[in-house]
């Protein structure tokens, strides 16, 4: 249980006047939870293209004088602000930076984004019925000691992480953190339990069954899901001219037919349910076997912009109890 005694409370006026000095970006989930928030902030689709744009220029080459010149891109950074909401937060910490900036060598334009940018945890006091964070290892009051931490109850603004002199507030009183703690009984009575820790290693088993063919007959392959997805990361490179030109970084899509086709022609995914197995067992198989954490955080965003309403969730279920 959250103890909510390590932060400070403060008015709804107080808070948006701290938020405009902050001038953050705002996701879409954020806004949900944050009603009050001025539209004044702009708000990314997914909070992915401050980090990883979905086209950007890495170099610029000329072939001259019988040799290769290569030219890094150079592009201005600035300091920035962002609030996610704790699956987009844990989609961040323990998927993005993970695969651009754990694994060798490294992504040196991430990095450079990642380290200006300043990062607003907002607890979400209700559960939509396509959010399923518990079943991943999450949970909608998710956040990190060090993070800035902000929880809006009844009688204002939860606040934790700030420096001394932020924001005007006081202590939470008694009054305070049982409303605080309302919120927390609330989301457990929603919250759904999670995944079995044999997920992983079951859906694996699972890889050549017929099952997968009968649950992605709906599936359009049309990849809303991964673009919009806060944990894809797949692009492809694209040399845009031949002797001149630039190396051009794109987003991609595993539900794409072209995504894994070779230059022989050959394409070990050809077909539909081929792709949809991939991006099932990638989330919930191959990452967590890898990393020991799940490639989905069970925001919804895939089910909420399908425009077949496919659900990756029942799938996973169907997978591992019917195959």
């Amino acid at each position: 249980m959250l103890s909510f005694d390590r932060g400070i409370v403060t008015s709804w006026e107080a808070f948006v006047g701290w938020l405009r000095k902050m001038n953050p970006f705002v996701t879409p989930l954020v806004r949900e939870h944050l009603h009050a928030v001025p539209q004044e902030f702009l708000t990314p689709v997914t909070f992915k293209t401050l980090l990883f744009p979905p086209r950007e220029c890495l170099y610029r080459y000329i072939f001259r004088e019988r040799q290769w010149e290569l030219y890094p891109e150079e592009f201005p950074v600035e300091p920035a602000s962002l609030l996610l909401a704790p699956c987009e937060a844990r989609a961040l910490f323990d998927v993005l930076d993970q695969i651009f900036l754990e694994e060798s060598p490294g992504d040196g334009y991430y990095r450079r984004r990642r380290e200006q940018l300043k990062i607003g945890i907002v607890g979400c006091t209700f559960m939509e019925k396509t959010c399923f964070c518990t079943r991943v290892g999450g949970h909608p009051l998710f956040h990190r000691t060090e993070d800035l931490f902000i929880l809006p109850f009844s009688s204002g603004v939860y606040l934790e992480g700030l420096g001394e002199g932020d924001v005007e507030g006081r202590p939470p009183t008694t009054h305070d953190q049982e409303a605080l703690r309302k919120i927390v009984s609330f989301l457990e009575v929603q919250a759904p339990p999670p995944f079995p820790s044999w997920l992983p290693e079951r859906l694996y088993e699972h890889f050549e069954s017929a099952t997968w063919e009968e649950i992605t007959w709906s599936c359009l392959n049309c990849g809303a899901c991964t673009f919009f997805c806060p944990t894809c990361f797949c692009f492809d490179l694209v040399a845009d001219g031949r002797l001149k030109g630039a190396m051009v970084r794109t987003w991609d899509s595993c539900m794409f037919p072209m995504f894994t086709l070779h230059a022989s022609s050959h394409n070990p995914r050809g077909r539909k349910e081929q792709r949809v197995r991939q991006r099932v067992l990638h989330k919930f198989s191959y990452f967590p076997l890898r990393t020991g954490k799940f490639g989905c955080v069970g925001c919804g965003k895939c089910l909420k912009v399908c425009p077949v309403g496919w659900n990756i969730q029942e799938a996973v279920e169907r997978m591992v109890h019917d195959a």
